[in-house]
């Protein structure tokens, strides 16, 4: 691991411990991400019998409850500890993926999904306050951005794996990569293990405050980030859309593109991750990933009703613009979110922050389908000044905090 951290960026602190931990835990887990998420929505309807519509409501419920989890599980990190919820998360999280094996209805599928996502994002959170506390400035946001780019790189194994049940294409071939995921979470526990022991931010019998709901300009930062996040919809959902019925480009393509951004993620990151030692740099960088996903938007939106090749080409192209926007605006969002946090209170804050991505994954869905995919290139074009509008609205923002 120390060998890959040096290759991706992470000098500095790849000999540390922790950091290697913390490195193990993500790729592992992320491997198991990427084997239940490709094989969740098939083995449900294929195996279980559900419909594509039971099974988007149940993930959808998932996901609600989860958004609703996110604050008072942040809350949970800061009376408890760091290490102590990501190993309860990382139980919790094996079992209920073992789980799915035995869901045979509608609401048992909207009970595991409800359950995975809700420890899944206390566990996610409890990570980012651990990692708040082995450094400052941009030590800690470059720790973030190694666990980005091991994350995609895990992602990517665990779909490549997930795909052999796929082809094998039986029950028992869907049910031992369930397991196998199930396995892979019981052996990250031996890396939550490696972790220090976190002491509780704040001991038994201290009051509950809602510290981070009543900071304004917190929940400002929390929206604006939540409005750029939307951005990663575009891959999941907008371009897919986009080539079916806007291009003749074949829907393979979408898998090259998928590749062509996991490779930049995973090599880039860290590297993009430089210079956000102070809260001004950062936010000029999240500033300068917007204007790129403006531009990104404005070459998808080119590449509609041209001959095949073109086509592809611009969407490459495309593709290449956006993952610069990716890049940036993710080293800048992890050094906003923490530097406008109260350290004190970091698990809530953690958690508030992950509001803006929850409410966009509930949002962005039905931005998608009204402006880029129902208005053609005009509506790429809004959907991109709105990603501009809060880089700009987030600068002025956080500008006003460095005076």
């Amino acid at each position: 691991m120390r060998q890959l951290l040096l290759r991706l960026g992470l000098g500095e602190v790849s000999h540390d411990p922790t950091v290697r931990a913390i490195s193990w835990l993500t790729l592992i887990t992320r491997i198991g991400n990427g084997l239940f998420s490709t094989i969740e929505v098939i083995y449900i309807t294929v195996v279980v019998g559900l419909s594509p519509l039971q099974v988007g409501l149940a993930m959808g419920i998932g996901g609600a409850v989860a958004m609703l989890f996110t604050v008072p599980g942040g809350m949970i990190v800061d009376r408890v500890g760091a290490k102590k919820i990501v190993y309860i998360a990382n139980i919790v999280e094996a079992l209920g993926i073992f789980s799915l094996i035995f869901v045979r209805d509608f609401w048992a599928l909207v009970a595991v999904n409800a359950c995975i996502a809700i420890v899944g994002m206390t566990g996610h959170n409890a990570i980012g306050t651990a990692i708040a506390q082995l450094g400052d400035g941009e030590v800690r946001v470059k720790i973030r951005a190694s666990e980005r780019a091991l994350a995609n790189m895990g992602i990517g194994i665990g779909t490549v794996f997930a795909g052999i049940g796929l082809w094998v294409n039986t029950t028992l071939a869907f049910q031992l990569v369930i397991f196998a995921d199930f396995l892979i979470f019981l052996v990250a526990l031996r890396f939550i293990g490696r972790l220090p022991m976190t002491e509780p931010k704040h001991e038994k019998g201290v009051p509950i405050s809602f510290v981070a709901i009543k900071d304004k300009r917190f929940l400002a930062a929390t929206l604006l980030n939540g409005i750029v996040s939307m951005h990663f919809a575009i891959q999941g959902i907008a371009l897919p859309l986009w080539i079916i019925h806007w291009t003749t480009v074949p829907n393979w393509w979408m898998s090259v593109l998928f590749v062509i951004n996991t490779v930049l993620v995973t090599a880039l990151q860290i590297r993009f991750s430089k210079g956000t030692g102070s809260l001004l740099e950062s936010v000029k960088k999240f500033r300068l990933g917007t204007a790129y996903l403006l531009l990104c938007c404005f070459v998808y939106g080119l590449a509609a009703h041209l001959p095949l090749w073109v086509s592809a080409g611009i969407l490459v192209v495309g593709m290449l613009i956006h993952t610069v926007g990716e890049l940036l605006t993710a080293a800048g969002s992890w050094s906003i979110g923490f530097e406008l946090a109260v350290e004190e209170h970091m698990g809530q804050y953690q958690g508030t922050y992950s509001l803006g991505w929850s409410l966009a994954s509930i949002v962005a869905p039905t931005l998608v389908a009204l402006l880029p995919i129902g208005l053609g290139l005009g509506g790429w074009m809004i959907f991109g000044f709105l990603f501009l509008f809060a880089g700009l609205a987030m600068y002025r923002l956080c500008r006003d905090v460095t005076r």
